[in-house]
């Protein structure tokens, strides 16, 4: 079962082959941007640096999560699905889907900012996914809960937008503090690192839960 719902988000995500194509150009365009327009002339601060990488995840989450709930809801294949699954199984699953994509797609963008970017080049690749490999996890959790939130309105193209700029924010200013925190000084991983994946279980169970609830209303 859990294999045939992964398969589901999946092609529910590859549907919008021509929207994650945009992603990546729209991704690696804002990289070529800044790095014609000032890495030639002087190196970026890495605290900019940093603010850049977040900035993309924060447009990569809101493409994979306004596709594929348009996709979902286009087909039907959610309210099919709910009928024989929980609703806190399939939030799980298509958070671990969008999760998966958003780490893939800013693996290659770091690749690319390392190689743009002098400052960004001297530290090691690991270290800068330490801190985007949760906070894209937390990014995918509350989107996911907030797609189901939108499409249950009627302005649903309008709603998603205005309800995960606003809570996403949190995850983002904390992100890019912690990782600039821990780069300036490496003594401040482990309260860092444990905050971020506190945000992911935080999400994670706050969003199951309101999915259970929606469920009941529903039902009700």
């Amino acid at each position: 079962m859990i294999i045939s719902l992964l398969k589901k988000e999946l092609q529910l995500i590859g549907r919008g082959l021509h929207g994650i194509l945009s992603m990546f150009v729209l991704s690696f365009t804002l990289l070529f941007l800044f790095h014609f327009s000032f890495e030639k002339d002087v190196s970026l601060p890495i605290i900019s640096l940093v603010g850049i990488k977040w900035s993309i995840l924060f447009i990569t989450s809101y493409v994979l999560i306004g596709q594929s709930t348009w996709e979902e809801r286009e087909s039907g294949a959610g309210q099919i699905v709910q009928i024989f699954v929980p609703n806190w199984l399939i939030f799980l699953i298509k958070s671990f889907v969008v999760w998966i994509f958003l780490v893939f797609v800013l693996c290659l963008v770091t690749m690319g900012m390392k190689l743009m970017f002098s400052n960004f080049s001297k530290i090691l690749l690991l270290n800068h996914l330490l801190f985007i490999i949760p906070g894209s996890l937390s990014l995918a959790f509350l989107g996911v809960s907030l797609g189901s939130i939108a499409a249950s309105t009627r302005m649903k193209e309008v709603i998603l937008p205005l309800l995960l700029i606003p809570f996403s924010i949190p995850i983002f200013l904390f992100g890019l503090k912690s990782e600039f925190r821990y780069i300036s000084d490496a003594s401040s991983l482990n309260q860092s690192v444990f905050l971020m994946i506190f945000f992911c279980f935080f999400y994670g169970a706050l969003g199951a839960l309101f999915q259970e609830l929606q469920s009941e209303n529903i039902d009700g």
